[in-house]
């Protein structure tokens, strides 16, 4: 079976267990995290119907209520909301992602707080609540701000800029946008900046300025080039570059760009919505400089395409450029049943803009009523001039609300700073008096710490006397008692066997066997008292002298592992012979090993110590190895320890070789030549 058959077959598998309706519920699996993040895969995968998506995001909901852990839960919970977004399930959305907000606020954690106010921003968005929609984008770009996420900062910008355009102000579309690009230009975030362009251009497009609107879309371009991502951003731009031009009234050049981002290959099957898009605008233009050939089967397919799409907005655009292309052959039947679905289309989507132009074409074509349509006309008109004036109000406070926070935070920032000024000064004070103070006795301590320092090598030998002292006890005991088994036992036992041997004569054979028992237990007696003799007297004629060093060593190794609870293993060269070792030399060996050990303590984190003395070569080794954290050795190259322990090798000659790798641990071996 080839390996792609398998993973198929595998598939197969998983798909019947976990998605058959007669499977056991999701309380039969394993709660944990992989479940939870298997059903919001699943909820992305198109390949399910969107009630199977939807299904997937509830399972994955009820296990996020299981887990312990809140700020995980809170992860999860920002993540199923936003999924319910994209599947513009906007009940479950919204209470989700309230959810998530209160707990964001409980858990104080700011950058899941300014998440869920992007997500419930793009709702309002979507869903034209505008006013709410700039709201929670100021909201989440102050946390942003304040995180220092550059970012995400300039991102709810342009969110705030794109919303600022959609409601008709322009100037500050265009204020909010250059403060986006100001964030997000240092950061080369490519396609954020290609949107805050093409944002900028569309907003001197509307504000009339031209000019500074093509330048713009150019910059955007350049931006475009520069995303490694497939898209359609250019022929997005060049349909705008067009639109700028029909508003100038030069339909040739708008044809022109139009004409070009028609040429794209297969954009029909990448952006069908755009495509449908130019091929009205070159329609349009087209008719507008008297090309009137093909235009209504042009204009008829654009429409044909945005109807398979449902693109509400565009087919009212279509609808009433249809309208009027049929005024222009007066065909005026056509022309009002035209303009009259674009009315009713574009009132019920609240596409206000072409509901306006719709009522003006109605009234040239209906004489009848002509006044009411003007009426109607004038009436929204003004409201939307109020609309759009108060909420340009109302956006300019809620941006100075922010501003106001931004300044108090900078004056915060700002006082922080003046009484951190004030304490290091107050501190630099102490510390210069601390220092004369210091300096005035650091020659005192100096001389005490060569006087320390003489005093524990003094105390060191006497160490070692007394533990050579000890060894040397041990062996006379040892002997002791080898010669008193020897000489006084083992005299007093052989004694009474001869007696019992001599008075073996008796013929009593009853009395001749106990005695014999009695003479064969008594000899078998002294056959092991005289082997324990012999093996004292063996052990007695040992070296002592090297076991009184190697205690001393293992003494301080147990010491130090009592501090950080570590394993060590002691090894010992039976050939050293330490009893000829000049007292010096063991002295710095030993302090050698104490300040290694210390450092172990201090910095490695070892569970295993490795300590081992050898000869190599007519050289004495001293290797130290810990399992520890290790370090860098070109920064610790010159530390106190390590500076200590070639200066102590330094004196007989001896070299140091440290090798440390991190997490992984160190090893230190000092060489002493001719020791």
């Amino acid at each position: 079976m080839g390996l792609n058959t398998f993973l198929l077959y595998i598939h197969l598998l998983i798909n019947f267990f976990v998605f058959n309706p007669n499977t056991p519920s999701e309380k039969s699996f394993k709660v944990n995290q992989d479940n939870i993040k298997a059903y919001l895969n699943y909820a992305k995968d198109s390949k399910f119907d969107l009630e199977k998506r939807k299904e997937f995001l509830r399972k994955a909901y009820r296990l996020t209520q299981k887990e312990s852990d809140d700020s995980l839960r809170n992860s999860y919970l920002l993540k199923i909301s936003f999924r319910y977004y994209r599947l513009n399930d906007s009940l479950h959305f919204r209470k989700l992602n309230q959810e998530s907000v209160n707990l964001s606020k409980a858990l104080k954690d700011s950058s899941s707080l300014a998440a869920n106010y992007w997500d419930l921003g793009g709702f309002y968005s979507k869903n034209g609540i505008k006013d709410s929609a700039y709201y929670v984008y100021a909201k989440a770009q102050k946390i942003y701000d304040n995180l220092g996420n550059e970012d995400f900062a300039g991102r709810m910008l342009l969110s705030m800029a794109i919303v600022q355009s959609d409601v008709k102000d322009f100037t500050g579309s265009e204020i909010t946008t250059i403060k986006a690009i100001a964030k997000l230009k240092p950061l080369n975030k490519y396609e954020e900046l290609y949107r805050c362009y093409n944002n900028l251009a569309i907003s001197f497009n509307n504000l009339g300025e031209f000019d500074d609107a093509i330048e713009n879309h150019k910059i955007a371009l350049e931006y475009q080039r520069k995303i490694k991502r497939k898209n359609t951003f250019k022929e997005n731009t060049l349909n705008n570059i067009g639109v700028v031009y029909k508003n100038k009234g030069n339909y040739s050049e708008a044809i022109e760009y139009y004409r070009q981002a028609l040429s794209t290959d297969q954009l029909e099957d990448s952006n069908l919505k755009l495509y449908a898009m130019l091929l009205d605008n070159l329609a349009y233009s087209k008719f507008k400089i008297d090309h009137v050939e093909n235009i209504e089967s042009e204009l008829l397919e654009s429409l044909r395409l945005r109807d398979s799409i449902k693109d509400y907005m565009g087919i009212a655009v279509n609808k009433l450029h249809l309208a009027e292309y049929y005024i222009f052959l007066k065909d005026s039947i056509k022309a009002k049943q035209y303009a009259l679905e674009a009315n009713v289309l574009s009132l019920k989507t609240n596409n206000f803009k072409e509901y306006l132009s719709s009522l003006l074409i109605l009234a040239k074509l209906d004489k009848n009523n002509n006044v009411q349509y003007m009426s109607d006309y004038i009436k929204l008109n003004d409201s939307l001039r109020i609309q759009e004036r108060a909420l340009k109000n109302k956006f300019t406070r809620i941006q100075f609300q922010t501003n106001e926070f931004i300044v108090k935070n900078k004056r915060l920032s700002k006082q922080k700073e003046t009484i951190l000024a004030i304490s290091i000064l107050i501190l630099s004070f102490g510390i210069l008096i601390y220092v004369i103070r210091s300096q005035s006795i650091k020659n005192k301590t100096l001389l005490f710490e060569k006087e320390q320092q003489k005093a524990n090598e003094d105390i060191y030998n006497l160490m070692i006397t007394q533990q050579n002292k000890l060894d040397e006890g041990s062996k006379m005991e040892k002997k002791r008692i080898s010669e008193e088994l020897h000489d006084g036992i083992l005299g007093k036992l052989f004694g009474t066997r001869l007696i019992l041997s001599n008075l073996n004569h008796n013929a009593d054979e009853d009395t001749v066997q106990k005695r014999e028992k009695y003479i064969n237990d008594l000899q078998k007696i002294e056959e092991e008292i005289r082997d324990v003799s012999h093996e004292l007297n063996e052990k007695s004629n040992i070296a002592t002298s090297n076991i009184g060093y190697e205690t001393l060593i293992k003494t301080l190794l147990s010491d130090q592992s009592t501090i950080t609870y570590f394993n060590f293993e002691f090894k010992n060269d039976e050939r050293i012979r330490w009893q000829e070792m000049p007292g010096q030399l063991k002295m710095n060996l030993y302090r050698i090993i104490q300040e290694t050990t210390q450092n172990i303590n201090k910095h490695a984190k070892a569970k295993n110590v490795f300590v081992e003395f050898r000869l190599e070569n007519n050289n004495l080794v001293l290797e130290i190895k810990d399992d520890g954290v290790g370090f860098n050795q070109k920064d610790e190259a010159n530390g106190i320890g390590l500076q200590n322990v070639k200066s102590r090798a330094k004196k007989f000659n001896g070299k140091v070789d440290i090798i440390s790798v991190l997490k992984e641990g160190t090893s230190i071996k000092i060489s002493i030549p001719n020791a």
